[in-house]
């Protein structure tokens, strides 16, 4: 069955404004991180370069861009990572629901908003251990709930049925694509509001990519989610928002669609045509 297309379903022009104004105001008023203004340098040398732009809860935002544009550098900015580089320095504002990161301590951020890296890093320890670390951490002791963490976690990642008979098997022995799965979940044990990935499928296969994407678009349900991608086609089958950095600068960001099909800047329009 076709449904019809979904301007036909306002039968009044007026109700047709209406309803595309609501869509807009609840896309606006849903803003979890507001960047104003960053600019970052290294031992002097600007880096990122009056960035300004909003990241929306419950979406994926993808960031793109040539090598060396800054995206990385852009990531580890939100959530206080560069700031503890030698020779980096951050001006700008960067706040997360209303408030400035500047105003509350690395570890409250973190908590809060987490990074998983390009490469699976897994702790050297069991997967029970790694997926408890950072709650035990934050204070949480009693086994059962740990347990609990454990199990909703790693079912979230879709590995719970890979791994539940072998929990204490030492991270390090599962495949790439498990190992990423589960940075993931860890990443996920203490509750995060935003989470940012680095080309989390840059080392992986085709099957294990998939399986990333298709994780990525369920967790977005619950979590606000930006991710660096050099990979254009994984960019269009799993973001929302899309922002295009070339060096050093923000030279658009759109809602996915209008991205896409309606660039407005030259620089966009060279860089997607390859």
């Amino acid at each position: 069955m076709m449904w019809p297309e979904r301007e036909t379903l306002c039968k009044h022009p007026k109700d047709r404004y209406k309803k595309e104004r609501n869509k807009m105001e609840a896309y606006t008023n849903d803003i979890i991180m507001q960047i104003r203004n960053l600019d970052v340098s290294y031992d002097g040398k600007l880096v990122l370069h009056d960035i300004s732009m909003d990241i929306r809860k419950n979406r994926i935002t993808a960031i793109i861009g040539p090598s060396g544009c800054g995206k990385t550098t852009f990531l580890k900015t939100l959530n206080g990572l560069l700031q503890e580089e030698r020779g980096a320095k951050v001006s700008g504002r960067i706040s997360l629901e209303g408030t400035e990161i500047q105003q509350v301590s690395l570890e409250t951020l973190r908590k809060n908003v987490g990074l998983v890296f390009q490469t699976p890093a897994p702790f050297p320890f069991s997967i029970y251990k790694n997926l408890t670390y950072a709650p035990v951490y934050y204070g949480i002791r009693d086994k059962k709930k740990l347990a609990e963490i454990v199990e909703e976690k790693l079912k979230l990642a879709g590995l719970y049925e890979e791994v539940s008979g072998e929990l204490h098997k030492s991270a390090l022995k599962l495949s790439g694509g498990q190992k990423q799965r589960l940075c993931i979940a860890r990443a996920l044990t203490v509750e995060p509001k935003v989470l940012l990935l680095d080309e989390p499928c840059s080392a992986l296969d085709v099957k294990a990519s998939a399986k990333i994407e298709e994780l990525l678009l369920k967790l977005s349900e619950r979590y606000t989610i930006v991710i660096v991608t050099h990979n254009l086609a994984q960019a269009k089958r799993v973001a929302d928002d899309v922002a295009f950095f070339q060096d050093g600068r923000l030279v658009e960001a759109k809602m996915a669609k209008e991205f896409w099909e309606h660039p407005e800047q030259e620089e966009t329009k060279e860089f997607l045509q390859g």
